[in-house]
């Protein structure tokens, strides 16, 4: 039912590889075997007691349509007028996976009277039946009819055995034309061979007697590690067991043993079976593999594609029953094939780094594979069909579980000698912890900040010298006496509501900016880290703060600094924008005069006079653009209204736009949320995220050109604030350039910049003086990069309200 011989739950790529390679070689001999005209010597068979005939190069075969079982009688009076048969030379006949059947034929002579079979060693064909007709009869009212397969009750078939055996009854000196007809959703693999009667009960013991030996070990292994589960209480055991099961019951599936022991009268369930078993035996395999070898520690990233695999074998289950069996079956063989040579590596890896059990594991991997290749190669006749070539794939999966069972073995041991080692080290640990508990309690005590703790009425129970210091009492024994709560200490009312949402919502806060006052003094600014204590049924909370007031003081100051700085700069450049336009307009005003004078001058001119008159106004219109250039990035926005916007339609409009000024451009835009709602000044948003894109087409005109400038831009709406990375790939900005960025006039490429340095001196303004947000330069590998933070315009004004204190001193 496979393109070749499904033999376990590691179709290797390996044996694809091989395979191919080998055909390769044998090309020229296969393709003229196969293409080879019916020759009449080649496709007769002569039967001596004794001896078994393989009958793989004596077939001649055509290809023709699915049949029922009435239509094959019927199409059987045809064959003598079909001239196009073909003649295989192969011992092993392999037609690979077609979607309609095989009519096969060839002629058999026997020496002396006798029963003989026709026995195929693969179960997993559909529907086969032959007819023994004398020869040139093509009557199937003349012919002796068998049927078999896995799609017909299992009690027709002439030998209970899972293999396809069917009865040829000839006399001594008579011919005999055999007409067989297969069909199967799988593959058309044919090794058959003639055997007598004695011959196959000989081969039947010994295949029956090998059988139940590796179904008894197969259990064994399975009774043996359900047996460890139950006294070690490992999980891994128990994959491991429903693993070896599930194998075996595909494996059963596989050769049709599972049909004839439970569900003889039910064929349609073969239509389903193997893919099913095998996608179970997958599964618990994708549970078993990572815990064996660690891949978590190990290999983290096979780790990853096994916890992906588990929900695609049950995929794989579901198909079973949905999908064609063709397909089903297809996809496990590509998928699996992938996995078995990841798998491999996986082993070697952990084996590599010192994982014991993964040795044993690699060892009984390679052995499984070894009986799986040799078993695949066998059937497609390219080595002989020894008894241990035929039966290497049940003898590498032997192997395989012992070896496993081995490494598991070891794992044992691996996990007792950990077990020691961690009680040696806890016994260590316990005695470094008493130390390092009677260190911390030293600073505890002594430490900078301000530690504390809260009974379940948030009262403070508990503190250290710091806490009672920067609070304003003047010891530890006031603050235990007086048992102030939390919201007491906070500055407002409204802060300490906020804290509490916050700490009902995650059950704990770190770096929380707040103000806390003191008992005596003034307003302390403090960062916050606290956390919900389970101690019993009571539930407390455990806190400590870092007084960061003079910090605060300082960061204020700086701020203040900057935006003075920032202020007199843009008055500055206000000023001088502002005085430049009235020599500015007297300048226009005299060179228009001139220009005149000059142009309706009978009198001739020097063209050199002319010319300097020329550069005269060229030069006042560049100053007068300039002069637009400076008063526009001042961010006049006393007509722009707040909006409220959907990012991810709005950003989809902006980017159609941009693609149509820059078509050479590759810009890819995220928003997140889908549903995010932005109230804010749409208007600038857009003029700062168009300067930002014009900055980097400008500074990068070489990139564009060859269509691999690269711009990406990100937004993110949390908390009513709306925060856009924007970055492209281009040559990016020195260290020493980040501080000079925003200040005006700064350019490095002053000849194309269209704005002359006024661009992101502009997007400064736009972004810290209009609407209120902030912004930065992260450092990135490639490329220039930008953040921008802005908040959302209220839309309306909330009335202010007194809130009532919780607690007064």
């Amino acid at each position: 039912m496979f393109g070749f011989p499904y033999c376990g739950p590691f179709p290797s790529v390996l044996l694809t590889v091989l395979v191919s390679v080998l055909l390769s070689l044998l090309s020229p001999l296969s393709n003229a075997s196969k293409m080879a005209e019916f020759n009449t010597d080649s496709s007769s068979v002569t039967l001596t007691p004794g001896e078994s005939v393989l009958a793989g190069k004596h077939w001649r075969y055509i290809e023709t349509s699915q049949l029922t079982s009435e239509e094959v009688h019927t199409q059987l009076a045809s064959l003598d007028v079909v001239t196009a048969w073909q003649q295989s030379t192969e011992d092993y006949l392999n037609l690979g996976m077609a979607h309609d059947g095989y009519w096969l034929a060839l002629s058999v002579t026997s020496e002396e009277d006798g029963q003989w079979y026709l026995r195929n060693r693969y179960s997993l064909l559909d529907l086969a039946i032959l007819f023994q007709c004398p020869q040139g009869v093509t009557d199937s009212s003349q012919c002796s009819v068998t049927r078999g397969g896995d799609r017909i009750p299992y009690h027709e078939r002439v030998i209970d055995h899972p293999n396809l055996i069917l009865p040829v009854d000839v006399s001594a000196g008579q011919t005999y034309d055999l007409y067989l007809y297969v069909t199967t959703e799988g593959t058309y693999q044919l090794p058959m061979e003639f055997v007598g009667q004695e011959q196959l009960q000989e081969q039947l013991i010994h295949n029956g007697v090998f059988r139940g030996a590796y179904y008894a070990v197969m259990l064994a292994m399975a009774l043996y590690n359900l047996v460890l589960f139950f006294a070690v209480r490992d999980r891994l055991y128990l994959y491991y067991t429903a693993f070896v099961s599930s194998f075996l019951f595909f494996h059963m599936n596989f050769e049709g043993s599972a049909y004839g022991y439970f569900w003889p009268d039910s064929p349609e369930l073969n239509s389903f079976m193997v893919p099913l078993t095998f996608a179970i035996s997958q599964f618990f395999f994708a549970l078993f593999l990572p815990q064996l070898l660690y891949l978590r520690n190990y290999c983290p990233k096979a780790d990853m594609v096994y916890r992906i695999y588990v929900p695609v074998t049950l995929a794989f289950a579901v198909m079973s029953f949905a999908a064609p069996y063709q397909t089903a079956v297809s996809w496990q063989n590509y998928v699996n094939s992938f996995l078995a040579i990841y798998t491999l590596i996986a082993g070697i890896r952990a084996w590599t780094q010192g994982h014991k059990p993964a040795k044993y594991f690699t060892l009984a991997w390679l052995a499984f594979m070894v009986g799986v290749v040799s078993a695949n190669l066998s059937a497609l006749g390219v080595i002989p069909g020894t008894p241990l070539v035929l039966y290497g794939y049940q003898i590498g999966s032997v192997f395989d579980v012992i070896l496993i069972s081995l490494a598991m073995g070891a794992r044992i041991n691996m996990l007792r000698d950990a077990r020691e080692r961690d009680q040696r080290r806890l016994t260590d640990s316990q005695n470094e912890s008493i130390r390092l508990l009677k260190q911390y309690e030293d600073l505890y005590q002594n430490s900078l900040s301000g530690r504390f703790q809260l009974n379940s009425q948030c009262e403070v129970i508990g503190c250290n010298p710091a806490f009672a210091s920067i609070l304003g009492f003047r010891n530890v024994d006031e603050v235990l006496q007086v048992k102030p709560h939390l919201d007491q200490l906070i500055e407002t009312p409204q802060a300490s509501i906020e804290l509490w949402d916050v700490l009902e919502r995650h059950t704990q806060v770190s770096g929380y900016e707040l103000t806390l006052m003191p008992k005596r003094g003034s307003a302390v600014k403090a960062i916050l880290t606290m956390r919900r204590d389970k101690r019993g049924d009571d539930a407390c909370w455990a806190g400590s703060f870092l007084n960061v007031t003079e910090k605060y003081e300082q960061e204020n100051a700086l701020q203040k600094l900057q935006e003075n700085r920032q202020a007199s700069m843009q008055q500055l450049v206000m000023g001088v924008s502002h005085e430049m336009n009235t020599p500015l307009g007297n300048i226009r005003l005299a060179a228009t005069h001139i220009q005149d004078r000059v142009e309706h001058d009978v009198t001739q001119i020097d063209p050199d006079f002319k010319s300097a008159i020329h550069q005269v106004n060229d030069n006042i219109a560049r100053l007068a653009d300039l002069n637009k250039l400076i008063q526009s990035s001042m961010g006049d926005t006393s007509s722009q209204q707040p909006d409220s916007i959907y990012l991810r339609s709005w950003f989809s409009t902006w980017t159609e736009d941009t693609l149509k000024r820059y078509p050479k451009l590759e810009l890819e835009v995220i928003s997140y949320p889908d549903t995010a709602l932005w109230h804010g000044q749409v208007t600038l948003l857009e003029r700062v995220l168009n300067q930002l894109t014009d900055n980097a087409v400008v500074h990068n005109s070489e990139v564009y050109s060859d269509t691999q400038l690269y711009v990406r831009v990100s937004a993110s709406l949390e908390d009513d604030s709306l925060t856009i990375e924007f970055q492209d790939n281009g040559r990016g900005i020195s260290a020493d350039a980040k501080d000079k960025i925003f200040m005006p006039f700064y350019t490095t490429r002053r000849a194309e910049a269209t704005k002359k340095g006024l661009g992101l001196y502009e997007v400064h303004n736009l972004v810290t003086h209009v609407m209120g947000g902030s912004l930065n330069c992260p450092d990135v590998n490639q490329g220039f990069a930008i953040q921008i933070t802005l908040p959302e315009v209220e839309q309306e004004l909330r009335p202010a309200g007194d809130f009532p204190s919780q607690a007064s001193w």
